[in-house]
């Protein structure tokens, strides 16, 4: 059984969507400023997710609302730490598990410099559980620094095989980057929930304990519907 975690929080306060897929999931990854979310948004839905049993992490960016946080920015160590520092002050200390976003999380899968600044700043900041592919120099160093990591995957985005022969998503854009028939998606996610995932008819072994649907996928509401009864 693999654990549903959804990025909330990223459509301002209220969002129907939003609201309803707190009912089908297990983990909420809230925006909280980077690439999108303000206070008001963070304090809607940890009430949201705390009143269903939900767990949260913050799901950190670089701070780049007008791409959505969905391009590597050119940033010096010091002005990100200060935009890291604030996404996460809006929790008040009450959340100590974060998933990163976009393309902070596929940098931190291959930037070795980027990962010991994050992880340095997880340690300062008493971070206990990261949200991470199971593939990346994320995972490696989080271990190293004694920080619990949740293996993740994707429902609703295709897979390819990096340069390592590892698991790597689609880059957006591209061709097949995202599933947007619900019965693929499941079949994808029953194929993860065995250990593995079918690139281009190879089964590749794949170790996660959670897997990720994006809340503003056209099929995201449906499919957390689905994934929830087929895990039990």
């Amino acid at each position: 059984m693999l654990l549903i975690n959804c990025d909330l929080g990223e459509r301002g306060v209220a969002h129907t969507v939003d609201d309803q897929l707190v009912k089908y999931i297990d983990i909420a990854n809230i925006a909280c400023g980077g690439h999108a979310g303000d206070k008001q948004s963070v304090d809607y839905y940890v009430d949201l997710c705390q009143r269903n049993n939900v767990k949260i992490t913050a799901h950190i960016s670089y701070p780049d609302k007008e791409d959505f946080g969905r391009k590597v920015i050119k940033i010096d160590d010091r002005s990100l730490c200060k935009s890291f520092d604030e996404q996460f002050a809006l929790f008040e200390g009450n959340v100590k598990a974060i998933k990163p976003h976009g393309a902070l999380y596929n940098e931190l899968n291959v930037n070795e410099g980027l990962v010991k600044m994050f992880i340095s700043w997880c340690v300062k900041n008493d971070i206990q559980e990261l949200l991470v592919s199971p593939f990346g120099l994320l995972k490696k160093h989080a271990e190293e620094n004694g920080i619990k990591i949740i293996k993740e995957s994707f429902a609703e985005r295709g897979y390819l095989l990096d340069k390592n022969n590892n698991p790597t998503l689609v880059p957006r854009g591209q061709p097949n980057a995202e599933i947007k028939e619900v019965q693929k998606a499941i079949k994808q996610y029953r194929e993860l929930a065995k250990g593995f995932i079918n690139i281009n008819g190879q089964e590749i072994a794949f170790d996660s304990q959670t897997i990720c649907i994006h809340s503003d996928s056209e099929i995201a509401l449906e499919l957390a519907k689905e994934l929830n009864k087929a895990k039990g």
